[in-house]
């Protein structure tokens, strides 16, 4: 009963106002692109599932999960720099959602590391987002950096809960981050 409340709470806070990708910024500046991360719940959820992952599979994983999910933002920044159109980019985020809540439920190591790897592939989708959310007069490096660094904090901080977290949060999280994937879906 504890669990279905905390996700009732948890799709009360969600609403699509909150979703990072509305185009608008007031400040275009090196802050900007260091709160922009910050300002969306889907940046939030998907972020700290990578570190969230990454710490249950521990080791070489703890390195290696997050370097290839901003890898792949990057290139999927790099996709839209050059005009190259995906349809959709807000449903295959909002799916990524979910892929990565139903990812952090996952207990065996192998199964949980080829897996990570296939949902990787909507980091371009995050990264084509952000980059088309650079706004026109500022420094798109600038930008992108500052927001790539707090990305970065905020998965580091999701591999710190996730090493000194049990079980029970972990599952808690994946119900939120899935819940709210679902509900992007059926909203958007």
């Amino acid at each position: 009963m504890r669990i279905k409340n905390w996700l009732i709470a948890a799709l009360f806070l969600v609403s699509p106002s909150l979703y990072a990708h509305t185009g608008s910024h007031i400040d275009h500046s090196l802050i900007s692109g260091l709160l922009h991360p910050l300002t969306g719940v889907d940046h939030l959820l998907v972020l700290i599932a990578v570190g969230l992952i990454a710490a249950k599979q521990g080791g070489k994983a703890l390195f290696t999960f997050p370097a290839v999910f901003f890898a792949l933002m990057a290139v999927g920044a790099a996709l839209n720099v050059y005009g190259v159109q995906i349809p959709f980019v807000e449903s295959l985020i909002a799916l990524s959602m979910v892929a990565f809540g139903l990812l952090a439920t996952i207990n065996q190591t192998q199964r949980s590391k080829i897996l990570f790897l296939g949902v990787s592939f909507f980091a371009a989708f995050h990264g084509y987002a952000h980059a088309a959310e650079i706004p026109a007069d500022s420094s798109a490096v600038q930008y992108f950096s500052a927001l790539m660094l707090m990305s970065l904090a905020i998965c580091l901080a999701g591999c710190v809960l996730g090493l000194s977290t049990g079980k029970r949060i972990n599952y808690l999280f994946s119900l939120v981050c899935l819940s709210t994937g679902l509900y992007y879906l059926a909203a958007g």
